[in-house]
């Protein structure tokens, strides 16, 4: 039976026979037709918060809408333009602090392929007013800055993390299309209204085109990414910062996966009251993993990795911890051209309580990066759904 019709009428419940009979909700976001890049967050207060990219020939824009009790706000507008790097793995992010909110989006910067920057725009609660949009980082190099993470911080602030290739265009090589110079790992506070309060250079040389994924912990933020060695060993590594001070990157687990080129397929992490944990995807010997690991020291130490998903998936992980202590974590299976969105659920210590499947989707590019965010025991999942003539912004909520 296919449900996606009934929608619009509403809200569809699921339930799904499973472990602790988990229930799926499929939400109908006011998003409509030509949609795609969705993000989920959740607010201190629990309120979930969805922000997407509506696209014409002429224009793209980014909007957002919170879940309030059943139903959605209406869509508001945070930004729009003609020469946005609209990119199936870089895309933009919604982060909503205690008296504001922040969001970004990839500019063209130059007509090279991958000349393009990171702007962003900065709400005030108090002026009910987004900011004009600025670009982060100084360099005024045309080059790749992009694959941005973002986490919110008391007094309005902001933490962002970006990858930056103003080093690349030291080195006219290129390969595949990009600059073969060394990709940075950076990372910035904002205020309120925008200002760079600090910024760090994080890692000197990185994956070009990895997601990068932000956490708080309760010593405070923890960055993970795929970092890049100069014989082309690309595995997930943590940076955290310790009473205002980086510490030197480590591997969260070495997979010594050796690969000449940039998998698009980055880490991601999540932290609560002590609990960390990391998921990513490697491929080390053409074997396709999705693996996560468990801190109980905010992302110090880990314990032996977790095999979630091997040979059936192209990775495209989220993941978030429940008030209970149990590890989501998101990821497509496939089977050819066919997929489907997968979600997992594991305790403390590593054991599968539950798998279910949220969704059906393609393994194209165009099928995007499904995102979870989780508020009490519940978890949202959020993805593009290119099953139809056109790609539309889903929404479930599962209740555990």
């Amino acid at each position: 039976m296919n449900l996606w019709p009934l929608l619009a009428t509403g809200l569809v419940i699921l339930t799904v026979s499973k472990v602790n009979a988990a229930d799926m909700e499929l939400l109908q976001p006011p998003t409509g037709a030509q949609t795609s890049l969705s993000r989920v967050t959740v607010d201190a207060k629990g309120q979930l918060h969805l922000s997407w990219v509506k696209a014409t020939e002429e224009l793209n824009s980014l909007y957002h809408a919170s879940l309030t009790g059943e139903s959605w706000t209406a869509p508001k507008l945070i930004g729009e333009g003609e020469d946005w790097f609209v990119n199936w793995a870089d895309f933009p992010f919604l982060s909503v602090n205690d008296s504001g909110m922040a969001a970004h989006w990839p500019k063209k910067s130059s007509s090279g392929t991958y000349d393009y920057n990171v702007a962003a725009t900065f709400y005030r609660t108090e002026t009910r007013r987004w900011s004009k949009p600025r670009i982060i980082h100084d360099d005024g190099v045309s080059a790749e800055h992009g694959f941005v993470s973002m986490l919110p911080m008391t007094e309005g602030r902001t933490f962002i993390t970006w990858l930056d290739g103003r080093n690349t265009r030291s080195d006219a090589t290129q390969v595949d299309g990009h600059a073969s110079g060394g990709m940075t790992l950076r990372a910035g506070i904002f205020s309120g209204e925008g200002s760079t309060m600090e910024e760090w250079e994080l890692d000197g040389f990185v994956c070009d085109c990895c997601q990068t994924s932000s956490a708080m912990t309760e010593s405070g933020p923890v960055v993970v990414y795929r970092n890049r060695t100069e014989d082309e060993i690309r595995d997930t590594y943590i940076t955290r910062m310790i009473e205002g001070r980086w510490t030197k990157p480590v591997a969260v687990h070495r997979d010594n996966w050796q690969v000449a080129g940039c998998p698009v397929n980055g880490p991601s992490v999540a932290s609560s009251s002590g609990l960390t944990a990391v998921a990513w995807f490697t491929a080390k010997a053409d074997m396709p993993k999705v693996q996560f690991v468990i801190s109980q020291d905010d992302g110090k130490t880990f314990g032996d990795p977790v095999l979630v998903a091997e040979e059936s998936t192209n990775g495209r992980i989220s993941v978030g911890i429940l008030d209970s202590g149990d590890i989501a974590i998101s990821w497509l299976e496939t089977h050819g051209t066919a997929a489907k969105v997968m979600l997992t659920r594991y305790d403390q210590q590593g054991k599968l309580k539950e798998k279910l499947t949220i969704a059906g989707t393609k393994s194209s590019r165009r099928s995007g990066f499904p995102v979870i965010a989780s508020h009490d025991n519940e978890v949202y999942v959020t993805w593009t759904d290119i099953l139809g003539e056109q790609p539309q912004v889903r929404v479930a909520r599962v209740r555990f």
